[in-house]
């Protein structure tokens, strides 16, 4: 159990889409290219919403540095790594793949910050190729095979998103901390890392969501990229909006499994102060799963972005950023 019973000790980390007090530790442009820490680029296309800029605050910034292809800075007990490299639809992802994750990994150990918290991956053509060939299988491959180099288990993974894009580039970006988070599995879901062999010769490394303790008692759920799967199946191949009902779904089922394992109040839906990227697969289906969310979840802020899911049968796949409050059984 995660308890936040020192305040101040723990990470001073806010989510927000608009003016905050504090510092960029990582700051996301959705609809630009930059690469910038106040202004990385995810590669994709914004689609509309209710926010194009959303920034990870902390109360200052006190170290970056630039390196061979990226950046890292430091600040408010967290590292923030931004790392991007040529890559091409036609070529097998995973070397590329393993040189990124080995090199986040030597990073974040050099720097202090051994445990990672959140990790967004957007890569070209991800469906790209057949069977065992397909790129996101590739990918799978080779980052597994840079965390068992550094002794990881998978099943130790942090929240995760992998993404493809139209662009001739890898871009990875990684939040990092010198305490791990908790790992929350869905009780709809297999978790990923225990897939069976259908899926591919490695299962995907990551966990459904990372809870981090922040300051004042609160805890940060940080939500994976979250697709229509039950158990380990696709649900709904073909229906766009039964499929962002059923990953809605899974986003309420996360919240509910951290709240009730944290003892942790606070709304079980997303909603004010919560933050949802939406990746659709074809950009004409964001106006009705925009509409559908909105009134699911009245009050929260969305952004749709066209990208491809790492499975070809599906459409939608969602992140998020959740606040939970401490509750009775959690001191604050």
């Amino acid at each position: 159990m995660i308890r936040s019973s020192r305040v101040g000790r723990e990470p001073p980390l806010e989510v927000c889409s608009g003016r905050s007090a504090g510092q960029p530790l990582l700051g996301f442009n959705l609809g630009a290219p930059g690469m910038e820490r106040q202004a990385v680029g995810t590669g994709l296309v914004w689609l509309g919403g209710d926010f194009e800029r959303e920034s990870w605050l902390v109360p200052s910034v006190v170290e970056t540095a630039r390196t061979e292809d990226g950046w890292w800075a430091r600040g408010g007990g967290l590292l923030s790594v931004a790392l991007s490299r040529p890559d091409d639809r036609e070529a097998d992802p995973e070397p590329l793949a393993h040189a990124l994750y080995r090199d986040l990994i030597g990073q974040v150990r050099a720097a202090g910050f051994p445990e990672l918290l959140r990790i967004w991956n957007f890569m070209p053509g991800i469906n790209h190729g057949d069977g065992d060939r397909e790129r996101y299988r590739r990918f799978c491959v080779g980052r597994g095979r840079a965390l068992s180099e550094a002794g990881l288990e998978d099943a130790a993974m942090c929240a995760a998103t992998a993404i493809g894009s139209d662009e001739k580039r890898f871009r990875l970006f990684a939040l990092a901390g010198r305490r791990a988070g908790l790992a929350i599995e869905n009780p709809r879901q297999v978790p990923a890392w225990a897939y069976p062999r259908r899926y591919g010769p490695r299962s995907p490394a990551f966990a459904r969501a990372t809870a981090l303790p922040i300051a004042h008692g609160r805890t940060g759920l940080l939500i994976s990229g979250t697709a229509s799967v039950v158990g380990h199946a696709t649900a709904h191949p073909g229906d766009v909006l039964a499929q962002t009902d059923e990953a809605a779904a899974n986003v309420e089922a996360l919240i509910a499994a951290a709240t009730d394992r944290l003892e942790l109040s606070g709304p079980r839906l997303p909603g004010d102060g919560s933050l949802v990227r939406v990746y659709v697969r074809q950009p004409g289906d964001w106006p009705p799963v925009e509409k559908r969310l909105r009134a699911r979840w009245p009050g929260v802020r969305l952004a749709g972005l066209r990208g491809d899911i790492c499975r070809r049968d599906l459409l939608v796949e969602m992140e998020a950023w959740h606040g939970l409050e401490p509750g009775a059984g959690a001191p604050g």
